[in-house]
């Protein structure tokens, strides 16, 4: 059975893990070894800590349980790229990860959904997300969601240095 709830601050670790063990497993072969190998799950989890403690304005963020161990994530709040800042209808997709030994199973579509009513509890009517270019796994479940590409792309900085090419997709919050 699984649940969802709100995330505290004493979900980090959990949330550091799911997020460390799923970029290891989905983007092998798509960032350089050494990078996903330095991932640090105490340094996620500090990350995330700070960010479930003092919450900025209009960011929500959910688990996925599974007898009470945390399984999945997604995070929520304004667009982080200054860009897209101008529109205050306008919410970001931060994150939705799933450990991979429960990917396939509809907790990704679940936590999608919750996700998508924490945009529209705060206020969005449409949001927008970016994703790895090179990630049809995720490419894939968002268009199956109702998301669009954009035909806008960005390189953002990740960890170790490493480029990442990524694309933004939208979603009307109508439906």
């Amino acid at each position: 059975m699984v649940d969802l709830r709100e995330a505290a601050r004493t979900d980090a670790h959990g949330i550091a893990t799911v997020l460390v063990r799923s970029w290891r497993v989905a983007y092998r072969g798509l960032l350089p070894d050494d990078v996903l190998a330095g991932l640090s799950i105490p340094e996620r989890e500090q990350f995330w800590s700070d960010a479930l403690t003092a919450r900025p304005p209009r960011t929500h963020a959910v688990v996925a349980t599974i007898e009470d161990n945390i399984v999945g994530f997604a995070a929520t709040g304004p667009p982080l790229v200054p860009a897209d800042q101008d529109d205050p209808t306008l919410g970001d997709l931060y994150a939705l990860y799933l450990s991979p030994d429960v990917w396939r199973r509809g907790i990704g579509a679940r936590l999608h959904a919750a996700a998508l009513d924490g945009l529209r509890s705060c206020g969005f009517t449409h949001a927008g997300l970016w994703v790895l270019d090179t990630n049809d796994r995720a490419l894939g479940f968002y268009l199956h969601h109702g998301w669009t590409d954009t035909g806008r792309s960005q390189l953002d900085q990740g960890s170790g240095g490493v480029e990442l090419r990524e694309r933004r997709l939208h979603r009307d919050l109508s439906t």
